[in-house]
């Protein structure tokens, strides 16, 4: 009797059943061959496929970063109409309670808070502070002076700010003008003086983002109204002085 004849493995790759590639075959030792004529196999991906997720990339950027830009800018005035209305609320309190307040401005913590002291004190100006340095060299210089910087007691005023009141992230006091100091005060902190007969320190508080927006605070001497500008504006704009 003939014995049938047994055929040998092979490891040809046979066409898949759609006819569009060719599937992989299995060797005599069991490992799968990947047939390069299936390019799919081996080649990662194509030219096409790698100008999509460019695209892709590209379009979530420009859509990212627009909207960080967004945030900042809402952040700057979200703190812009803070600080107006706590401006408002400490020039109330100074009215209400007699004693003269200060809003605290922190450049190193980016921090803004209210205190209260006294119920009267003065403010230091340029010819005041021109005579104390000539009661110096005299040797006249009282031991205790009432004006700022003379050791007056001054205390958080809960009533205004509960606590100290911090910044929105990216958010920065660029710099601040007093009366006292019509030069730009950039580091350290600053005061804005309310007095209980109604009067005010001018103030001009300038405030920026990390987008390099600016708005300007002008506090008015009278009625504690504030003005907002959405660009920097030095004292000679805003009190019609150089």
């Amino acid at each position: 009797m003939a014995q049938p004849r047994i055929s040998p493995p092979t490891t040809s790759s046979p066409l898949l059943p759609d006819g569009s590639g060719f599937a992989p075959a299995v060797s005599p030792s069991g490992f799968t061959l990947i047939d390069p004529r299936n390019s799919r196999a081996v080649g990662g991906f194509t030219l096409i496929e790698m100008m999509v997720v460019m695209a892709i990339i590209a379009l979530a950027s420009a859509l990212v970063i627009p909207s960080i830009t967004s945030y900042f800018q809402v952040s700057l005035t979200s703190a812009s109409r803070s600080m107006a209305t706590t401006i408002k609320e400490t020039y109330n309190s100074t009215i209400v309670t007699g004693k003269v307040h200060r809003l605290v401005y922190d450049f190193k913590e980016g921090q803004y808070w209210v205190e209260s002291g006294p119920t009267a004190m003065l403010l230091d100006t340029k010819e005041s502070k021109d005579k104390e340095a000539h009661r110096s060299r005299l040797g006249t210089r009282k031991k205790e002076k009432d004006s700022v910087g003379g050791g007056l007691p001054f205390s958080l005023e809960k009533a205004v700010t509960r606590k100290k009141v911090d910044l929105p992230q990216g958010v920065k006091f660029e710099d601040v003008l007093t009366q006292q100091f019509p030069e730009p005060v950039t580091e350290g902190a600053a005061y804005t003086h309310f007095f209980p007969h109604g009067i005010i320190e001018q103030t001009i508080i300038h405030l920026q983002d990390k987008s390099n927006h600016h708005v300007s605070l002008v506090i008015s001497p009278i009625v504690g109204r504030t003005d907002m500008y959405e660009h920097y504006v030095n004292a000679e704009e805003a009190f019609g002085k150089k």
